[in-house]
């Protein structure tokens, strides 16, 4: 992520340090939006694609800054360069290289369109490929035989050496993630509050326990929290996934699932429940006694690594090439977005939309908290007193009211908004910037918030028109990842292990765009009485295959509240029904 006090700034250099700077550096860039190629180069077909690269031609321009490897350059050098063979090449298409190495990125990296052959730049091109392929190799070597879903551009997640990485841990912590046995009174699991649907938050301004207790805060997304160094919303001690599933079961303040002092009750539920024998067996073979509380953690810890959502309209756009993923209002919102008058990108830049972050190789971890002039109560923390943010760890007044910037990745299924729920909508986040702080005008928590004193610089006014502000709404809007909030793989395999039933009905109407159909149906066994009501088709396309007053059956399930056809098709011909009841 590139920001305006970034340390990867832009000196003078002479023309081989200048290599430096060069392709791994404006592929970053061009992740982060710091300066973008122009759009043609993504275009440009690679003529030799597949052929082998010219180790020799690359030797000759490109190790002597970048070393043999593409990562490992030579001493003396008055700026290490970043790498070319690590997760951001993996972003950057064919004819994006090869532009950079003909027309460089002033004044950092240079032209070589007089100095290279055309046909040798793509031999270059294709070298740099398969450097970056020796390299996965090696990082597979590292991280087992697990087969991870990176999404263009993603790097490999960091793994504790003691909690590898398997397909069968994998499992385990998914039946462990949607069971309510977790909870003390088995009303509550873990996906209560972190609905897929909801790209795992669960639409509540404030959380509440399996007992009732309201908490201070809302529950924070789970998308790509693999890649967070820093978890919750202010806690800068809790930092690894394991540490943190100890906390929904055994913490006190506030209470969630209830379970401190029942430990032993606990496993005893899980090792008498089928499947999990066999799931505990698999996940952590050669253990005498594979039931312990650190094996729940480790679990659940691993599951919640794999959720990594990365394929929305926004990066078929960006990184797939495909110009017409996402509309012109977008592009339009994309560019207020990363710009310097909105300030957005300083705290939701980088590939995962936030300044928190931490990954595979990565040289250090980016932990950052900012008070976005939320509240500026008089008195002592200017904060609520439940709700002081970073300054209840550091007990520093400049630390009050900072709380952790959320990925922005499926931001617009994951309303509300803020750590307390207090911004209902995508319009009103927007306002609350615009203003450079929101002003609450009567009650308990009164004041100015963009006088606050500990608010981060990076949130000051700024005016948008009416049609800017659409087109901001129109970019965010192209972040959400359909086939994360819908993937089988993230889903309740406690319902799955049952099957769907069959949805007998008519359709009443159909939003194409949304994916939605009003059904009125039958009642379906063991799952809701008949009624008429809107569904979501786990496969959009479907739909196109039935109309207005169509009868149709359905393979239906839910999730966390949400109902959903898959499997749709005509069972007869059209005619109308007497309508049961409406919701």
């Amino acid at each position: 992520m590139l920001r305006s006090n970034s340390s990867l700034t832009f000196g003078r250099l002479s023309r081989m340090a200048a290599l430096t700077l060069s392709l791994a550096a404006v592929a970053w860039a061009h992740e982060a939006h710091g300066h973008k190629l122009p759009e043609r180069a993504g275009k440009l077909v690679n003529p030799i694609a597949g052929k082998p690269g010219d180790a020799k031609l690359y030797q000759r321009y490109c190790a002597g800054c970048h070393g043999p490897d593409g990562k490992t350059p030579a001493a003396g050098l008055r700026r290490r360069p970043p790498s070319l063979v690590d997760h951001n090449s993996d972003s950057m298409r064919d004819g994006e290289i090869w532009w950079v190495i003909t027309y460089g990125s002033p004044p950092a990296m240079p032209q070589f369109a007089r100095a290279i052959d055309e046909r040798d730049r793509w031999r270059i091109v294709n070298q740099v490929r398969e450097l970056r392929a020796q390299e996965r190799a090696r990082e597979r070597v590292l991280f087992g035989d697990y087969e991870w879903k990176l999404p263009p551009g993603f790097p490999y997640p960091k793994v504790p050496a003691d909690n590898r990485m398997s397909a069968a841990k994998v499992e385990a912590g998914r039946y462990l993630f949607y069971d309510r046995d977790l909870s003390a009174n088995r009303t509550q699991s873990c996906a209560t509050c972190h609905q897929q649907a909801r790209a795992f938050s669960d639409g509540a301004a404030r959380g509440k326990g399996s007992t009732g207790e309201l908490h201070p805060r809302g529950p924070m997304a789970l998308i790509n929290v693999a890649y967070s160094p820093a978890l919750t919303w202010a806690n800068p001690n809790m930092r690894s996934l394991e540490q943190q599933a100890l906390v929904p079961m055994f913490g006190e303040v506030p209470v969630e699932l209830g379970m401190n002092g029942k430990e032993t009750e606990l496993l005893a539920r899980l090792r008498a429940k089928p499947p999990y024998p066999a799931l505990f067996a698999a996940a952590f073979p050669g253990e005498a006694d594979t039931f312990t509380i650190r094996n729940v953690t480790r679990a659940i810890a691993t599951f919640e690594r794999t959720l990594i959502s990365g394929n929305s309209p926004y990066d078929r756009y960006r990184f797939g090439g495909d110009p017409r993923a996402i509309s012109a209002a977008a592009r339009r919102g994309e560019a207020l977005f990363f710009s310097e008058r909105l300030e957005c990108f300083h705290c939701h830049g980088g590939f995962n939309f936030t300044g928190t972050v931490d990954y595979f190789d990565k040289g250090f971890a980016e932990v950052e908290f900012h008070n976005t002039g939320l509240y500026n109560v008089p008195g002592k923390t200017s904060y609520p007193p439940d709700n002081t943010g970073l300054a209840q760890f550091t007990e520093a007044s400049e630390d009050v009211g900072k709380f952790k910037a959320p990925t922005l990745r499926n931001i617009a299924v994951t309303a509300p908004y803020m750590h307390d729920g207090s911004v209902a909508t995508l319009d009103e986040a927007i306002e609350h910037y615009a203003v450079g702080g929101r002003t609450v005008s009567s009650g308990p928590w009164a004041g100015d918030g963009s006088r606050n004193p500990a608010k981060s610089e990076f949130v000051k006014p700024f005016r948008l028109s009416p049609r800017e502000k659409a087109d901001l709404l129109e970019f965010l809007g192209s972040l959400t990842d359909d086939t994360f909030l819908t993937a089988a793989e993230f889903a309740d395999p406690w319902q799955q292990a049952g099957g769907k039933p069959t949805l007998h009905g008519f359709v009443k109407s159909i939003d194409y765009e949304a994916g939605t159909a009003f059904i009125q149906h039958d009642a379906v066994a063991g799952l809701m009485n008949g009624m008429t009501m809107e569904f979501r088709a786990v496969k959009p396309e479907e739909l196109r295959q039935i109309a207005r007053g169509d009868e149709i059956e359905a393979e239906v399930e839910e999730r966390n509240g949400v109902y959903w056809i898959s499997n749709i098709r005509k069972a007869g011909k059209p005619k109308p029904k007497k309508e049961i009841r409406k919701v």
